[in-house]
């Protein structure tokens, strides 16, 4: 009895290397495939002569610019698409294109694409980002190493070569002030000259209402729509219902919003223009679809309060 331990656990290593040897050799095997299909892809696009960066990172400018390229502390904003070996589309911020290819999402907001470069989780992107100049439209050709590896995520099945084709649209050094020039942009070419409130708030009353003001212990039923400040909508109430906005836990909601709604009264109707600072802020909205330091558009109408 005492010599079967020291039989078993030299079967139960050997065992354990014949399939850390297998699974390295299956690897290997994943890894040499996906370099076949990358040089085919580049033989078949024409790029023969195209270097990669140290990283193993391929970079094809399509529209040259002379703007300036951004580091790992900008902001950036980009269109872009991205693209499988074979052509498979499984991103883009164009949402015709997303569309064409059965792969809109209803929890993104299509076009523009702004946040900050640090915080782009595929290395190969944001390596090929920082290669870009402002203005510029390039091809960025990621080998699976610095994308996703061995994962897979969504139709990216692993040991995946990336094809990135990229508009970068701004290098926005300081966010605040950027945002600051588009809201003066918005307000100059809207013939907007309210001035604002204390807090940053633009309240515009395009019909005048009745009754009581909304109080702290109030609920107001509402119609909105929210945009950003380019025109993309990323919110609503249903068609033909509203919405409820409970005073009594407004810390809840967008703090220009509420302020707004507090100014409204039963048939009010009114445009509320939120700079960040009282909207979502430096972070974005918590599920991702408003972008990072974005000046909000609400449209409201309020139905009750009670």
């Amino acid at each position: 009895m005492s010599e079967k331990p020291r039989i078993l656990v030299p079967v139960l290593l050997l065992s354990l290397f014949l399939l850390l040897l297998a699974s390295c050799n299956k690897e290997d095997e994943r890894v040499e495939e996906e370099k076949i299909k990358l040089q085919q892809y580049l033989e078949q696009m024409g790029y023969t002569d195209l270097e990669p960066t140290g990283s193993g990172l391929y970079y094809v400018v399509l529209q040259p610019s002379e703007g300036e390229s951004p580091v790992r502390s900008d902001y950036v904003n980009i269109n872009f698409t991205g693209r499988l070996v074979d052509g498979t589309v499984f991103d883009t911020s164009d949402r015709t294109l997303a569309a064409a290819n059965n792969i809109v999402r209803e929890d993104k907001l299509y076009g523009p694409y702004k946040f900050l470069l640090e915080t782009m989780s595929i290395a190969g992107l944001r390596e090929g980002l920082m290669m870009m100049k402002e203005g510029e439209i390039a091809r960025i050709i990621i080998p699976s190493h610095l994308a996703f590896g061995q994962s897979s995520v969504g139709i990216i099945s692993p040991y995946s070569t990336l094809i990135y084709d990229v508009e970068l649209l701004d290098v926005i050094k300081d966010p605040l002030e950027h945002e600051e020039k588009l809201l003066e942009a918005y307000l100059l070419e809207n013939g907007i000259d309210v001035e604002a409130e204390t807090s940053g708030l633009y309240y515009i009353e395009t019909e005048e209402g009745t009754g009581n003001l909304p109080g702290p212990e109030n609920k107001v039923a509402l119609y909105y729509q929210g945009s950003l400040i380019d025109g993309r909508m990323f919110d609503r109430s249903e068609t033909g219902k509203t919405w409820t906005l409970d005073l009594n836990f407004s810390a809840n909601y967008i703090p220009g919003f509420v302020e707004g709604v507090k100014k409204m009264r039963i048939g009010t109707k009114a445009r509320l223009i939120i700079p960040s600072e009282i909207g979502f802020g430096p972070s974005g909205s918590a599920e991702g679809i408003v972008p990072p330091y974005s000046t909000l558009i609400f449209d409201v109408e309020v139905a009750n309060i009670f």
